[in-house]
């Protein structure tokens, strides 16, 4: 029964299919930490554990801040962490779909905008004496996404010049703009349709990367900045309105808004 408990663990007022959702990204997520600790993958097996860990958040927030949350937005959390850990890390649901990391990025923004919005939608509710603009609490929520949205690609970015992993994807580009072309000062040199490039290591290897330049995550970071920017604008404006209409109308964004515990 403790391992059904564990295994269902989730919000107080979470509905039985949400309890039913925790036990099965779980019971997957323990299998592969099993998995993954027998061929002896050590950072993949980091990867599960963080997973578990994250499973946790909703109850901790629920608990420390009491608040409750909705069961859509608590399913669409978790479903979240196991979409971009589980399937896109460990399953390499990035690289067979080109759309994974794309949508779970613009999901991101939407998220980190509900989360935000919810915070200052609150707070507002709950002051007497100042009352926030239904602008000021969309434009809130709008930055609190971006700011949640940036600190992500920093974290992907640390673990890879850290763990050696490679959680910013790179893409190969047919042309080059760089000063460190140019034999002249402040001028930009071209190089335009790249055919292939040949990387040489110091021990002697050679490695070719054929259709062009191969660059090291910076278009995969704007593209995810980019698409985590519509996430937080379509959260935002349809927030605006709500807090304009005092929760009359829009009513779907309540699923993904916080409100007060009992």
């Amino acid at each position: 029964m403790r391992i059904i408990r564990f295994l269902g663990r989730s919000t107080n007022d979470a509905s039985k299919f949400v309890k039913f959702v925790y036990i099965m990204y779980r019971l997957i997520a323990i299998g592969m930490l099993i998995n993954q600790a027998i061929m002896g993958r050590g950072n993949e097996m980091m990867i599960v554990v963080l997973t578990l860990i994250l499973f946790e958040i909703p109850a901790i927030i629920e608990n420390k801040f009491k608040i409750m949350i909705p069961d859509i937005l608590e399913f669409v959390i978790i479903s979240f962490v196991f979409s971009s850990t589980i399937l896109g890390e460990l399953s390499d649901f990035y690289g067979h779909l080109s759309f994974w990391d794309t949508g779970l990025h613009t999901l991101n923004g939407f998220l980190a905008a509900g989360v935000g919005f919810s915070s200052i939608y609150l707070l507002n509710e709950g002051m007497a004496s100042i009352r926030l603009t239904p602008i000021f609490i969309a434009l809130t929520s709008f930055c609190f996404s971006m700011t949640i949205g940036i600190m992500w690609e920093f974290g992907e970015f640390t673990a890879d010049s850290w763990l050696n992993t490679d959680m910013q994807k790179d893409r190969v580009v047919q042309k080059i703009n760089s000063v460190e072309l140019s034999d002249k000062p402040n001028t930009v040199g071209h190089i335009k349709k790249i055919d292939h490039t040949t990387i040489h290591t110091s021990d002697g290897k050679s490695i070719t990367v054929h259709g062009g330049y191969l660059d090291i995550g910076l278009i995969d970071t704007m593209k995810d900045l980019f698409v985590n920017l519509i996430g937080a604008i379509f959260f935002s404006v349809f927030g605006y309105y709500y807090s304009l209409s005092h929760s009359r109308k829009y009513k779907f964004i309540r699923n993904f808004v916080l409100s007060k515990g009992k």
